[in-house]
């Protein structure tokens, strides 16, 4: 751990938890040190820190190895000679266009300057989603270059999971040991599936959970038996996360147990004239072998609903929605509003809710948006949007922005949340939606609805990055910056056009 970071751990954990690990360093920056009165050690660690952080800022050099490093060997790919332009992307430009950048570097087969090496590895180490990209433009020099700074270690190797050595897995951290979990299941599920059940008779609480939820990335019914297994570890989390994963596989038995609890209070009967009607009724009394599928009969203090209703909830939770479906004839949108219908309406709107968190199944996603979201609950507007391919993604973020209920949520939240939603990598908006995106907004700005809002102003920024070529002009033109309105927007229009000129330049 560098001086610096220590410094920060004890400032983070409180000086009396944690005293300050003092530097010790020679020459003038030492003897600078050494002038900090430290009969206040908060004070003195504050100083501390803006000495080191200071130095390291003005290109701070720490003591000599003793064995210098062999040199770097010769790329393969060439160097993209738009030195300038990818410097400034680095220096000022948006995550998002960072990302574009070097996305198109690789798609052109060319690397970073090596003189933009240090600046692009810092932008890695601030930014984990900002690696993937990155990773694939450093060359063969910047991979050695980050062997050199200990903060840089994410790009050694290749920077991809792939390359972490078994050795990862029995001394490495517990980020490293999920990275490597993860990889591995992508090339042999069984082998990183025996890891995990080894390790579930040694580690910790906290490990044990975190190897569990990593067996969500291609997760099969190959994982039942262990996951069964995990419903009667010690720790609650991971007994809880065991659940939660088994309840996405509708074949699971865990799935056909919590679907078999259900079935006896799901009644369906032909009324005359009014074809089938379906009723549902809580259950009127708690099963003491529910417990062993984590079932609490007691529930938690302060929740709104009764006693039946936090068993039906419980249950639903953990049904397979697909099973509603088949069992009803109705689609996700017919089964929302029925069950708004319904005497057990929360329970069964807040398990489903918990149940789509879970399983993220497109069709919900769209029936859930066109209702009112349970409040409290583990589901937004944002989450759902997450959840949908980018073409019904985009088309109902369109509506949020347009429909008059959406006021309910500022544009300017809105845009911010669904762009960050986003990956890095993440398709353009359509010509269409982007158009109709940008006309909207720059409406409510010229007729002073967003005034204030400084939000908008750099959410304006990151979409510039979405659109698509045909939406440029749209979006760096028509600006009526003398009407006082719009003159708090004029730095980020000038942005927008910075931004809108990168991404041009970065087609040619």
């Amino acid at each position: 751990m560098t001086p610096l970071a220590s410094l920060a751990t004890s400032a983070l954990l409180g000086t009396e938890r944690r005293p300050p690990d003092w530097p010790l360093l020679e020459g003038a920056h030492g003897a600078l040190l050494g002038r900090i009165p430290r009969e206040s050690v908060e004070k003195a660690l504050l100083q501390t820190a803006g000495v080191l952080g200071t130095c390291q800022l003005a290109g701070f050099l720490p003591a000599k190895a003793e064995k210098i490093p062999a040199p770097a060997a010769d790329d393969v790919l060439p160097e993209d000679p738009r030195v300038d332009l990818l410097s400034s992307i680095l220096t000022d430009g948006p995550e998002r266009l960072q990302a574009e950048a070097f996305i198109k570097l690789a798609a052109a087969s060319r690397q970073l300057p090596h003189r933009l090496l240090p600046r692009a590895l810092e932008c890695g180490r601030r930014s984990v989603a900002l690696r993937p990209s990155l990773l694939r433009v450093l060359g063969r020099r910047g991979e050695w270059l980050a062997a050199q700074n200990d903060s840089w270690a994410y790009a050694v190797g290749g920077g991809s999971a792939e390359n972490l050595s078994d050795d990862v897995w029995q001394h490495g951290s517990l980020d490293q040991r999920r990275l490597y979990l993860v990889a591995l299941r992508e090339r042999d599920a069984a082998r990183a599936r025996e890891l995990v059940r080894e390790a579930m008779s040694s580690e910790g609480a906290k490990e044990r959970t975190a190897f569990i939820e990593c067996l969500v990335s291609g997760l099969t019914i190959d994982d039942q038996d262990l996951l069964e297994a995990t419903l009667t570890d010690k720790s609650k989390e991971a007994r809880q996360t065991a659940a939660r994963l088994l309840s996405t596989l509708p074949d699971s038995r865990y799935a056909q147990r919590m679907a078999g609890h259900l079935a006896p209070l799901l009644k369906s009967a032909k009324k005359f004239l009014r074809g089938t009607a379906i009723t549902l009724e809580a259950p009127a009394a708690f099963d003491a072998a529910w417990k062993a599928d984590l079932i609490e009969e007691a529930k938690p203090k302060g929740l709104s609903m009764g006693e039946r209703a936090w068993w039906l909830f419980q249950i639903v939770r953990s049904v397979p929605l697909s099973w509603w479906e088949v069992q009803t004839g109705m689609n996700p949108a017919e089964c929302l509003a029925w069950a708004q219908k319904s005497d057990w309406k929360d329970a069964l709107l807040q398990g489903w809710a918990e149940a789509q968190a879970a399983q993220r199944r497109v069709e919900w996603a769209e029936a859930f948006l066109g209702i009112s979201l349970p409040p409290n609950g583990p589901l937004t507007v944002f989450d759902l949007l997450d959840t949908l391919p980018p073409a019904l993604r985009e088309t109902h973020f369109l509506k949020l922005l347009t429909d008059n209920d959406a006021k309910m949520i500022a544009h300017s939240t809105l845009v911010d949340r669904f762009i960050k939603g986003l990956p890095l990598d993440a398709p353009m908006l359509s010509p269409a939606v982007a158009a109709k995106v940008v006309k909207l907004l720059k409406q409510r700005i010229h007729n002073g609805e967003s005034r204030y809002d400084w939000q908008l102003r750099q959410s304006l920024v990151e979409l510039a990055c979405l659109l698509p070529a045909a939406a440029f002009d749209d979006l760096a033109n028509g600006w009526d910056l003398a009407k006082e309105e719009v003159q708090p927007f004029a730095e980020a229009v000038a942005r927008i056009g910075i931004v809108l000129d990168q991404r041009k330049l970065l087609t040619t």
